[in-house]
């Protein structure tokens, strides 16, 4: 029967010792290998350039530079300059042509004529000076909807509240005519209930405090929203026969063009502006309703915006 040999702490050690010089070796031969493919890699390019201008960095020297303090080139920049120019692919042919035929040029086009004048842009787009400076929204609102607008809907509307008034015998505050303020109040009970989407609800619920709380009852009540409601007036409804046949628009033509001169006054559209349409839902008493069946409201008006 065979006898193991014996194995020491010297034996240990030794092995030990072969196996640490075995990796280092190692290591060191694998880091010489990748150093020495990387810089291959960005060699053949400086090597080229310096060719084709006839010397090296090497052969030109300053009159007053002395050979042996001159510093070696630092690798590092070189190797940079070459690798980010690597990625830039430049073609041979002026054009490519795609599947669909779409031919797409590899250089930058050059344009030796002046621009034309029709082209130049010299007016600056969005809000004016007049309204630039504005913060708050009571303000900005007030810009458009003017004095010479709320005056002109206050006379108008007095006149229909005086001769509906003539009905009611028992006349009350409900049946009284309105002011500034309370114009403005009403305007913006429709604003608000718009912004919040209320305007569906019929006035008793917009005004019952279970539905709304109670931010429309701190305005004006019920019966007076609704009487407002049915006296509002544009224009003189006396005048108005004698124009509607050539506009239809004749119940508010004229607040309708001092708004739109407001507009122009506090907003710069620009150059470059988007053509849409929408149907506003109604379906009151018009001439001019429309009904497209694929639209979600179906009945409305149809306004063309800019």
């Amino acid at each position: 029967m065979a006898v193991r040999p014996t194995i020491t702490d010297d034996h240990i050690v030794a092995a030990l010792e072969n196996e640490e010089c075995d990796d280092f070796s190692g290591t060191e031969t694998e880091d010489n290998l990748s150093l020495d493919d990387v810089e291959s890699d960005y060699q053949d390019k400086p090597l080229n350039e310096d060719s084709e201008h006839g010397s090296s960095s090497s052969d030109v020297e300053g009159p007053n530079e002395n050979p042996s303090n001159t510093n070696p080139p630092d690798n590092r920049q070189h190797e940079g300059s070459s690798a980010a120019s690597s990625h830039i692919i430049i073609l041979s042919q002026n054009s490519l042509r795609g599947k669909n035929h779409q031919i797409w040029s590899t250089r930058k086009g050059q344009t030796s004529s002046r621009t034309s004048v029709i082209n130049i842009v010299r007016m600056a787009r969005g809000p004016t000076r007049s309204v630039k400076n504005i913060t708050e929204p009571l303000g900005l609102f007030e810009s458009f909807l003017i004095d010479e607008i709320c005056d002109e809907i206050l006379k108008w509307t007095n006149v229909e509240i005086a001769i509906r008034k003539q009905t009611y015998k028992p006349e009350t505050s409900t049946q009284k005519n309105v002011c500034k303020e309370e114009l403005k109040a009403l305007f913006g009970i429709f604003i608000l209930a718009a912004a919040l989407k209320d305007n569906h609800l019929t006035s008793d619920e917009l005004f019952r405090t279970e539905f709304c709380g109670t931010r429309y009852v701190s305005c004006m009540s019920r019966e007076r929203f609704d009487f407002l409601v049915r006296c509002i007036r544009f224009d003189d409804r006396d005048l108005r026969t004698q124009t509607t046949q050539s506009d239809v628009l004749t119940p508010i033509r004229k607040i309708w063009d001092i708004l739109m001169v407001q507009r122009r006054e506090n907003y710069i559209a620009g150059t470059n502006v988007t053509i849409d349409e929408q149907l506003l839902a109604f379906r009151g008493r018009c001439k001019f309703k429309m009904y497209i069946p694929n639209k979600p409201a179906k009945y409305g008006l149809k306004i063309e915006m800019m």
